[in-house]
């Protein structure tokens, strides 16, 4: 009976070591550095969360924030997804440019006269 007690808690002790080992993508909204724009911070390391800008042209930091995946829209400049390679941008008809660099750090501009979409 032991045994199988020590076992479970051995077991217990690999998985959370695998699990720390293999780094989850996932962050918590607490976890993530205080110059993250608050509207970024709950879509940190959450593929296909969606992301309202308030400000532009605005830049986020992969390595404090990863936004892989994760829709972003400007007013009514449109949205789109962040790109899942380095040096993408993707530009929409509608003015908003989102890209990422060598470092998949995020940058998120909108081309144009602000207020012009309607």
């Amino acid at each position: 009976m032991r045994r199988s007690g020590a076992r479970q808690g051995s077991l217990l002790v690999l998985a959370l070591l695998a699990a720390t080992a293999c780094g989850t993508s996932t962050a918590s909204e607490s976890s993530v550095p205080s110059h993250v724009p608050v509207e970024f911070r709950h879509a940190c390391g959450h593929p296909h969360a969606r992301v309202e800008v308030r400000a532009i042209p605005v830049t986020v930091r992969h390595a404090d924030c990863d936004l892989t995946g994760v829709q972003i829209s400007y007013k009514t400049y449109g949205g789109a997804y962040v790109p899942r390679r380095p040096n993408e941008d993707y530009g929409l008809s509608s003015g908003l440019q989102i890209s990422t660099n060598d470092s998949m750090d995020v940058t998120v501009r909108a081309n144009g006269p602000l207020g012009d979409q309607q």
